[in-house]
């Protein structure tokens, strides 16, 4: 009687366990599923606030067909653009061009000195910042394309108030600063709000925007190299599971503060490219200082230019780029 009871007892444990584990199961399926949901409704709201269209179309004009960004090699110019009107007038303020290449899951990030001295289609040689200034997305994109002889596929535009939220939300970023000057610059210009250390330092959004814009420390070069290691550090966070419950709270604030040339399927399509990216690339222009007047630019040096042009090509894998800028800046100048 008592082996009886005690079978009894051991099967009701075990159907015990087995209803359990499938209560947990099923809130855990409940919870990825709807979460998953949630990020989906917010992907696809913030997309469809923030999606813009280039006057020129969806396509380059460097470009003899039209690129799928889901399985063709492709280009991003990335804007972050001081909004407050006070102070800038819609120039770019920061200026980067990444290019990723399908076959080996690859990325190389190129910084744009906001001083250089380039030509703005229609408006001459003057400061590769004041081509937004000028006329918008697409007149920046003419001159980059220009300056660099390759196509642009996509542009995304991201103001001051997106990078801080951004950075805010994944719980901020891990950069190693190297200079004492820079340490010492920021905190004379946050009036010592910014305290930092050389070495390994976690910044939030505004120290982030802080490191990322200042350059009397040292130049405008630096202040690029600045830029691309918080792009790469803020790559690296958002990869991690750890940045995953924050996703929500980003992708909330998208369409107030940044639009693209993307759709929503588009964005959709890079995700298993992006998170199966196995090296990311830094390029480094320099230059020199050039005063012919009272204005200061920076004459970009002509062989790393020269350099940094054929290393971009080569990993969008495109031919015939020199024939088709050619005839595409004639066409600019005869407008």
């Amino acid at each position: 009687m008592n082996e009886r009871y005690e079978r009894r007892i051991r099967k009701r444990r075990k159907r015990s366990i087995k209803r359990s584990v499938l209560i947990v199961l099923t809130l855990l399926v409940i919870g990825v599923t709807g979460y998953g949901g949630y990020l989906f409704y917010k992907v696809s709201t913030a997309s469809n606030q923030s999606v813009m269209e280039p006057e020129r179309g969806t396509q380059s004009a460097l470009r003899e067909e039209g690129v799928d960004i889901g399985k063709d090699h492709f280009s991003v110019l990335l804007l972050g653009v001081d909004d407050r009107k006070e102070s800038s007038e819609g120039r770019s303020d920061a200026m980067m061009v990444a290019t990723f290449n399908q076959d080996d899951k690859s990325m190389k990030l190129l910084s744009i000195p906001r001083d250089s001295y380039v030509n703005i289609p229609g408006q001459g040689k003057d400061k590769i910042t004041h081509a937004h200034a000028y006329g918008g997305i697409d007149l920046t994109i003419q001159t980059v394309e220009g300056m660099l002889g390759i196509p642009i596929d996509e542009v995304v535009r991201v103001n001051f108030d997106a990078f801080k939220t951004v950075i805010d939300e994944i719980g901020g970023i891990d950069v190693s600063i190297e200079n004492q000057r820079v340490v010492d610059q920021l905190y004379k210009e946050s009036k010592g709000e910014i305290s930092l250390h050389v070495g390994e330092n976690t910044l939030g959004g505004e120290e982030a925007l802080a490191f990322a814009r200042t350059r009397k420390a040292d130049s405008d070069i630096m202040r690029g190299k600045r830029q691309m290691e918080v792009i790469t550090a803020s790559i690296d966070k958002l990869s991690s599971l750890s940045s995953v419950p924050k996703y929500g709270g980003v992708l909330e604030r998208i369409g107030e503060n940044l639009t693209m040339s993307m759709s929503f399927k588009e964005a959709l399509s890079l995700y298993p490219f992006v998170s199966n990216l196995k090296s990311i690339d830094k390029i480094q222009l320099s230059g020199e200082n050039y005063q012919p007047g009272s204005t200061y630019y920076l004459k970009l040096d002509e062989p790393t230019l020269s350099e940094a042009k054929k290393e971009l090509r080569n990993h969008l894998n495109i031919e015939g780029t020199s024939d088709n800028l050619n005839a595409f800046n004639h066409e600019e100048q005869a407008k």
